[in-house]
């Protein structure tokens, strides 16, 4: 998943700026919803920046392309997005190449990997922000042959399990 940037870097030159910002919910409930998270991040940057305020809308994961897509094609595209497709925006020329945005030492900080997610004809637009693996497969030859019986149903049987392995 990356995080778009597609206006609003610079100065406010003592003027109120709202920035909205479309991201992802990575919650199955209400008791672990993303929305929580941005809450506390937009009170404590509001606090350093009060010049600036930010709009934020949550959307569930599976939505967030095709909602942040309703608002681009409405011409209400958000300051930020947080979504997985982007291509198509960076070919059109709708969003800011991360070197406009970020010095080199912060972009150095990024996983290799997932920067690299986050490029279009070799310019970095997307910024890793989450990524997750959905699938895990597993080789039940070499499972089995380590004694294993079973692909691992909890994150302390996967450790056990690559001990094994």
């Amino acid at each position: 998943m990356s995080t778009l940037a597609g206006c609003g870097a610079g100065e406010t030159d003592g003027q109120k700026v709202t920035l909205k910002l479309v991201a992802a919910d990575y919650g199955d409930s209400k008791a672990n919803s993303s929305q929580q998270y941005w809450d506390d991040l937009v009170t404590a940057y509001e606090k350093d920046h009060p010049d600036v305020e930010i709009d934020v809308t949550v959307h569930s994961w599976n939505d967030i392309d095709r909602e942040v897509k309703k608002m681009v094609d409405a011409g209400e595209a958000p300051d930020m997005a947080q979504i997985g497709t982007f291509a198509d925006y960076a070919a059109a020329g709708k969003l800011y190449e991360v070197d406009d945005l970020l010095s080199i030492p912060v972009q150095g900080n990024f996983l290799g990997q997932l920067a690299n997610a986050g490029k279009v004809r070799r310019a970095s637009y997307g910024m890793p922000f989450a990524a997750s693996t959905r699938v895990l497969f597993y080789n039940k030859k070499l499972f089995a042959k380590a004694g294993i019986d079973d692909a691992p149903r909890t994150w302390g049987e996967l450790a056990a399990d690559a001990e094994a392995l």
